[in-house]
């Protein structure tokens, strides 16, 4: 792909998404699995591998329900308390993830060139803070924002963490740049803002294929870190 410069002089700051743009989100999904796998062979006494089922179920792309689907399969008997404790199991485990290869050096490199640097997150709490700390990045931000703690009405697409970021930051919008991964929903809101949006497309990301709404393409399409790095 042809990498064409974004208005150099004009970006002042680099925000990214973290799950699948900074680490790859199904590691993070396998070692969730792992961590209830543990927990059930605890409170069961069964040594029954529960993490491999569950792997080769999302693999398939079979993904919704998982741990109801779980207990009917090995007849576990879990009510709605037990998967509530589940879910809590996998959002509060720390997980084994890194980062995906180059990131840490694109966050270097802009840092290098005096960017600031700020991240905006979906998800529930408190699985991202715990994302993040495990793949060691958070020194490399000058703001942080995890949607959730803003109100589930800030998720993305909402632009309110994006206005929030922007502030924080003190800089326009128009010298902003969104690199995320997820077409569905990450680029819409800084689009319609006036900020640049990119895509970091690699392998294996879950949701990099998904269709975007009207408005909400990304703008560029990077496939490696030193990509990025030129573009902008």
């Amino acid at each position: 792909m042809t990498v064409m410069s974004v208005r150099p002089s004009r970006i002042q700051a680099v925000v990214f998404d973290l799950d699948d743009t900074l680490f790859l989100e199904r590691n993070y999904v396998r070692s969730g699995f792992a961590a209830v796998g543990e927990y059930l062979r605890n409170q069961t006494g069964r040594r029954v591998t529960f993490e491999q089922w569950m792997w080769r179920r999302f693999v398939s792309g079979r993904r919704e329900g998982m741990f109801d689907s779980l207990s009917k399969h090995f007849d576990l008997g879990l009510t709605s308390k037990d998967i509530h404790q589940l879910i809590e199991v996998y959002r509060s485990h720390r997980p084994d993830i890194r980062p995906c290869r180059g990131v840490e050096a694109v966050l270097a490199g802009l840092r290098r060139r005096r960017m600031k640097l700020g991240l905006i997150s979906d998800g529930f709490l408190p699985a991202q803070p715990l994302k993040l700390q495990a793949i060691g990045l958070g020194k490399y931000f000058h703001k942080v924002i995890f949607t959730e703690q803003m109100g589930r009405d800030a998720w993305k697409p909402s632009p309110r963490a994006f206005e929030s970021i922007r502030r924080a930051l003190r800089v326009p919008h128009a010298g902003c740049v969104y690199v995320a991964d997820n077409p569905s929903k990450d680029f819409l809101a800084p689009n319609g803002l006036g900020w640049v949006t990119v895509q970091w497309r690699r392998g294996r990301q879950v949701h990099a294929g998904n269709p975007a709404p009207q408005g909400g393409r990304p703008q560029r399409i990077v496939r490696s870190g030193p990509e990025l790095l030129r573009l902008l």
